[in-house]
């Protein structure tokens, strides 16, 4: 044999060596990418529910909201009408008080102007 079978054969037998143990490396590979499949499968389904529960949440969040603008609305036009009642009231009220003032008020100076008068007249009979 000479140095160049010799090596050949070396050549060859660490080429199987590097064969089994790419072959034993792709194994491992390929173990650690399962279990890393299979972590993330459970997590996924850990997270379904917590995601499923999240989603409900939003779902109720948002019909609660809804609900709430809606009796925020309802509340908004009881007092809008409140206050055009307040209004109309006030406004009766002043031409009630503007109305009794117009009426009333001329006969009372009237009333005041012969009182006056009478005053005037029995100071002026007393005199004489």
């Amino acid at each position: 044999m000479n140095l160049t079978e010799i090596l050949a054969i070396i050549l060859f037998i660490l080429a199987s060596v590097l064969i089994v143990a790419l072959i034993y490396y792709l194994y491992q590979i390929t173990k650690s990418l399962h279990s890393i499949n299979l972590n993330l499968q459970g997590y996924s389904s850990k997270l379904f529910p917590l995601i499923q529960s999240v989603l409900e949440f939003s779902e109720k969040a948002i019909h609660i909201t809804n609900e709430i603008e809606s009796q925020l609305q309802i509340s908004r036009s009881i007092v809008s009408g409140i206050r055009e009642h307040t209004d109309k009231i006030l406004n009766v009220e002043t031409k009630i008080r503007n109305g009794i003032e117009d009426a009333v008020l001329p006969i009372v100076k009237n009333i005041s102007a012969v009182g006056i008068g009478f005053g005037s007249f029995w100071r002026n009979y007393k005199r004489k």
